[in-house]
């Protein structure tokens, strides 16, 4: 391939929610899908190091200060192990909604906008991920909560009588919920909570300010957390998915529902063993 052939474009917009790995040094930062290769991630490390040096030759780079990448490369890809398990359940989600997307369904309106509100919820998944892993824990909680009412909506949708759709409101299907996941209220009432500016959280507020506290926007051990409520939604998202639609068979269904559940379950252990 010659290099007039090559095609250069400057991204500024993407059709999905891509998600990435920041490789760093000194500063400066790539980010680069996190499918990507190792030796692709040498050749974008080389660059940057390239530029950093202050020298033309990429090629110079990687002959002469392989040494530097070898002890680089150990860190190139994600190695934390609850972020593994998130970024594989956004898989998991992904193919459940695309699997959804294909049914074909009657001409019910109750069921055509139940299956649409679910296959929105994949690009939800996904942001609630992206929060979590950056650690924002008021914006995770709140993005999650719309998660579980929006599954909430989609459950007591698919029931209801066409002509009275317009009248759900997603966080009164909460208590129909609980019919098929009992923990759907107590898990609501806490999303709620950081979700909203409630009279502890303006306390707070006040006290930080008085105790010259900076602003928490993030935290480890909160998004920790975040990162539970999201595992267990995925449990209840595709096993909803299933008893609505039927999207696998039944020998199928049990084993992707068994899976979500042990990825739910490992998360929770990884958790209480960083307590």
């Amino acid at each position: 391939m010659d290099n007039e052939s090559v095609e250069v474009r400057v991204i500024t917009k993407s059709r999905d929610l891509d998600d990435y790995d920041i490789l760093s040094i000194q500063s400066l930062s790539a980010a680069v899908p996190h499918e990507t290769t190792e030796s692709f991630r040498h050749f974008i490390w080389a660059a940057m190091a390239t530029y950093a040096f202050g020298n033309k030759s990429i090629d110079n780079v990687m002959k002469n200060y392989d040494y530097i990448w070898q002890r680089y490369k150990k860190g190139v890809f994600e190695n934390n192990p609850r972020i593994l398990l998130l970024r594989s359940m956004t898989k998991e989600i992904k193919q459940a909604a695309d699997a959804l997307e294909a049914i074909e369904i009657e001409d019910n309106l109750s069921q055509i906008c139940a299956k649409a509100a679910l296959v929105r919820l994949e690009a939800t998944f996904k942001s609630a991920y992206g929060l979590i892993r950056k650690e924002y824990i008021f914006e995770s909680d709140a993005v999650i909560r719309i998660i579980l009412e929006q599954i909430a909506w989609a459950y007591v949708a698919y029931g209801t009588d066409p002509d009275k759709l317009s009248m759900l409101k997603p966080n009164k299907c909460i208590t129909k919920l609980k019919k098929v996941f009992p923990y759907a209220g107590k898990l609501y009432g806490m999303l709620s909570e950081w979700a909203h500016i409630d009279a502890s959280i303006i306390s707070d507020y006040e006290r930080f300010h008085a105790e010259g506290v900076p602003v928490v926007r993030r935290s480890d051990h909160n998004s920790q957390q975040s990162g539970v409520n999201l595992m267990c939604l995925s449990v209840v998202y595709v096993k909803m998915i299933q008893d609505l639609f039927s999207i696998y068979e039944p020998e199928k269904s049990y084993k992707e529902i068994d899976r979500m559940n042990h990825m739910y379950e490992e998360y929770f252990r990884l958790g209480n063993q960083e307590l």
